[in-house]
């Protein structure tokens, strides 16, 4: 299926990529009538639905799991990015979803959080994967969101290293190209092809 399959580490993430890919079959993606959360009951505590409104970019979480309320200590179902996010994590967030919903892309990226009552500090993976109604239009993005580790060095590691603490690492892929494509790799303003 390409090389974004090989990067993503988690299994999980990776059968969500593997379910997306088959549910398309011939169309460009798969719609949101092909997702029955209900279906995916292990995946479930850690997925997301996000709406998409065109004019202008606009997005609403319309499905939040369990465990992503959890780490964020109340409920994002039903409430716009605009009241879940701010400042830099808003605009990169908002950033992640357009190039999906409007760009025509799968996202799979790496965060820290930082939360400020407390200073702690948590890595977090995401695959955002379009859905639409139409083959053409994306109306919902599916996401995961899994807590992690960094794949290539260990937690403490990562969170001690000024430098990665404000780096989100993305590795993105053309929806059309799924199948064939290299992804690319943006990583602190540069990007590069992983073959």
């Amino acid at each position: 299926m390409g090389t974004l399959r090989n990067l993503i580490a988690d299994s999980e993430h990776r059968a969500l990529l593997d379910w997306w890919f088959a549910a398309r079959d011939r169309r460009p993606m798969p719609s949101r009538a092909d997702f029955d959360p209900i279906e995916h009951p292990r995946f479930l505590p850690r997925l997301f639905l996000v709406e998409v409104s065109a004019d202008p970019p606009h997005f609403i979480n319309r499905l939040c799991g369990t465990e992503i309320d959890d780490q964020q200590g109340y409920s994002m179902t039903g409430k716009p990015f605009e009241e879940t996010f701010a400042g830099d994590l808003l605009r990169f967030t908002t950033d992640r979803f357009v190039d999906v919903a409007f760009n025509g892309r799968i996202s799979y990226y790496s965060t820290i959080f930082s939360r400020e009552e407390d200073d702690q500090r948590t890595r977090f993976t995401r695959l955002l994967l379009p859905f639409s109604d139409d083959g053409t239009r994306v109306d919902m993005v599916l996401g995961s969101r899994l807590q992690s580790g960094d794949v290539s060095r260990d937690y403490r590691t990562l969170l001690d290293d000024p430098a990665a603490r404000h780096r989100h690492e993305v590795a993105i892929v053309a929806v059309a190209d799924i199948d064939r494509a290299d992804a690319t790799i943006l990583a602190a303003g540069s990007s590069s092809r992983v073959r």
